[in-house]
Protein backbone atom coordinates (compact mmCIF):
# COMPACT_ATOMS: atom_id res chain seq x y z
CA UNK A 1 0.00 0.00 0.00
CA UNK A 2 1.44 3.50 -1.14
CA UNK A 3 1.32 6.16 1.51
CA UNK A 4 -0.62 9.32 -0.56
CA UNK A 5 1.66 12.56 -0.60
CA UNK A 6 0.61 16.07 0.22
CA UNK A 7 -0.74 16.64 -3.74
CA UNK A 8 -2.66 13.16 -3.70
CA UNK A 9 -3.84 15.11 -0.42
CA UNK A 10 -5.70 17.45 -2.08
CA UNK A 11 -6.96 16.60 -5.26
CA UNK A 12 -11.11 17.02 -4.84
CA UNK A 13 -11.01 19.90 -2.40
CA UNK A 14 -11.29 23.05 -4.78
CA UNK A 15 -14.19 20.96 -5.82
CA UNK A 16 -15.74 20.94 -2.07
CA UNK A 17 -14.80 24.18 -1.59
CA UNK A 18 -16.18 25.72 -4.59
CA UNK A 19 -19.50 23.93 -3.63
CA UNK A 20 -19.95 25.06 -0.14
CA UNK A 21 -19.16 28.85 -1.31
CA UNK A 22 -20.57 28.97 -4.91
CA UNK A 23 -24.41 29.38 -3.43
CA UNK A 24 -23.25 32.13 -0.79
CA UNK A 25 -21.39 33.93 -3.85
CA UNK A 26 -24.27 33.68 -5.94
CA UNK A 27 -26.72 34.92 -3.55
CA UNK A 28 -24.66 38.26 -2.84
CA UNK A 29 -24.15 38.40 -6.99
CA UNK A 30 -27.88 38.40 -7.48
CA UNK A 31 -28.92 40.59 -4.23
CA UNK A 32 -26.16 43.12 -5.26
CA UNK A 33 -27.74 43.28 -9.20
CA UNK A 34 -31.27 43.50 -7.56
CA UNK A 35 -30.39 46.12 -5.46
CA UNK A 36 -28.88 47.97 -8.34
CA UNK A 37 -32.03 47.79 -10.29
CA UNK A 38 -34.09 48.80 -7.42
CA UNK A 39 -31.78 52.12 -7.22
CA UNK A 40 -31.91 52.40 -11.04
CA UNK A 41 -35.93 51.75 -11.39
CA UNK A 42 -36.77 54.05 -8.16
CA UNK A 43 -34.04 56.87 -9.75
CA UNK A 44 -36.49 56.76 -13.35
CA UNK A 45 -39.38 56.89 -11.52
CA UNK A 46 -38.44 60.01 -9.39
CA UNK A 47 -36.97 61.78 -12.71
CA UNK A 48 -40.47 61.06 -14.62
CA UNK A 49 -42.92 62.71 -11.55
CA UNK A 50 -40.76 65.26 -11.06
CA UNK A 51 -41.02 66.00 -15.23
CA UNK A 52 -44.61 65.39 -14.68
CA UNK A 53 -44.94 67.87 -11.94
CA UNK A 54 -42.90 70.08 -13.97
CA UNK A 55 -44.97 69.14 -16.60
CA UNK A 56 -48.43 69.89 -14.47
CA UNK A 57 -47.16 73.38 -13.30
CA UNK A 58 -46.49 74.95 -16.51
CA UNK A 59 -50.11 73.55 -17.94
CA UNK A 60 -52.28 74.44 -14.77
CA UNK A 61 -53.21 78.15 -16.10
CA UNK A 62 -54.44 77.07 -19.40
CA UNK A 63 -57.46 79.48 -19.95
CA UNK A 64 -58.25 82.90 -19.83
CA UNK A 65 -59.77 81.96 -15.68
CA UNK A 66 -56.19 83.01 -14.12
CA UNK A 67 -57.44 80.31 -11.53
CA UNK A 68 -55.30 77.17 -11.83
CA UNK A 69 -56.76 73.72 -13.29
CA UNK A 70 -55.96 70.49 -14.54
CA UNK A 71 -57.98 69.03 -16.84
CA UNK A 72 -58.17 65.66 -17.96
CA UNK A 73 -56.31 66.11 -20.63
CA UNK A 74 -53.24 67.26 -19.05
CA UNK A 75 -53.83 64.71 -16.71
CA UNK A 76 -53.51 62.09 -19.00
CA UNK A 77 -50.90 63.41 -20.82
CA UNK A 78 -48.52 63.72 -17.24
CA UNK A 79 -49.87 60.34 -16.72
CA UNK A 80 -48.01 59.26 -20.39
CA UNK A 81 -45.26 60.98 -19.20
CA UNK A 82 -44.74 59.39 -15.98
CA UNK A 83 -45.76 55.85 -17.40
CA UNK A 84 -44.01 55.60 -20.66
CA UNK A 85 -41.31 58.80 -20.65
CA UNK A 86 -43.37 60.67 -23.38
CA UNK A 87 -46.53 62.69 -23.10
CA UNK A 88 -47.34 60.02 -26.06
CA UNK A 89 -47.48 57.01 -24.54
CA UNK A 90 -45.37 54.98 -26.86
CA UNK A 91 -43.09 52.57 -24.30
CA UNK A 92 -43.03 51.68 -20.76
CA UNK A 93 -39.99 52.87 -18.01
CA UNK A 94 -41.44 50.49 -15.24
CA UNK A 95 -43.24 46.75 -15.97
CA UNK A 96 -46.44 47.41 -14.04
CA UNK A 97 -46.99 51.15 -13.40
CA UNK A 98 -50.44 52.17 -14.40
CA UNK A 99 -52.62 55.12 -13.87
CA UNK A 100 -54.04 54.03 -10.66
CA UNK A 101 -50.85 54.21 -9.56
CA UNK A 102 -50.97 57.74 -10.52
CA UNK A 103 -52.49 60.61 -7.88
CA UNK A 104 -52.82 64.25 -8.73
CA UNK A 105 -53.73 67.53 -6.15
CA UNK A 106 -53.85 71.16 -6.77
CA UNK A 107 -54.02 73.27 -3.39
CA UNK A 108 -54.44 76.73 -4.23
CA UNK A 109 -51.16 77.11 -6.72
CA UNK A 110 -49.47 73.93 -5.60
CA UNK A 111 -49.55 70.78 -8.18
CA UNK A 112 -48.77 67.34 -6.23
CA UNK A 113 -47.94 64.90 -8.13
CA UNK A 114 -47.92 61.71 -5.96
CA UNK A 115 -47.00 58.06 -7.38
CA UNK A 116 -47.06 54.47 -4.98
CA UNK A 117 -45.32 51.81 -7.17
CA UNK A 118 -44.57 48.15 -6.50
CA UNK A 119 -41.44 47.36 -7.09
CA UNK A 120 -41.14 43.33 -7.79
CA UNK A 121 -37.80 41.53 -8.40
CA UNK A 122 -36.66 40.00 -11.29
CA UNK A 123 -35.21 36.73 -10.21
CA UNK A 124 -38.66 35.75 -7.46
CA UNK A 125 -41.33 37.63 -6.47
CA UNK A 126 -41.93 35.51 -3.36
CA UNK A 127 -39.70 33.38 -1.08
CA UNK A 128 -41.12 30.00 -0.31
CA UNK A 129 -40.74 28.48 3.63
CA UNK A 130 -39.26 25.16 3.34
CA UNK A 131 -42.75 23.63 3.93
CA UNK A 132 -43.75 25.06 1.36
CA UNK A 133 -46.95 26.55 3.01
CA UNK A 134 -46.14 30.22 3.90
CA UNK A 135 -44.80 32.88 1.54
CA UNK A 136 -42.67 36.20 2.39
CA UNK A 137 -43.64 38.52 -0.45
CA UNK A 138 -40.09 40.45 -1.42
CA UNK A 139 -42.28 43.18 -3.23
CA UNK A 140 -41.06 46.70 -1.81
CA UNK A 141 -43.48 49.64 -2.01
CA UNK A 142 -41.31 52.54 -3.60
CA UNK A 143 -43.52 56.19 -2.90
CA UNK A 144 -42.51 59.22 -4.81
CA UNK A 145 -44.45 62.91 -4.27
CA UNK A 146 -43.14 65.74 -6.14
CA UNK A 147 -45.04 69.38 -5.10
CA UNK A 148 -44.31 72.11 -7.65
CA UNK A 149 -45.86 76.29 -7.96
CA UNK A 150 -48.30 76.43 -11.01
CA UNK A 151 -46.35 78.91 -13.34
CA UNK A 152 -48.25 81.70 -15.57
Amino acid sequence: MRKLTGLHQQRGLAAIEFSLVAPIMFLLIFATAELGRMLYQYNALTNAVRDAGRYLSDRAYEGNTGIPTLTESVKNRASNLIIAGNTLGQNELLPGLTNADIQYSLNGEMVTVAVSYNWTPIFSDTLFSASGTSAVSLNFPMQVSYTMRASQ
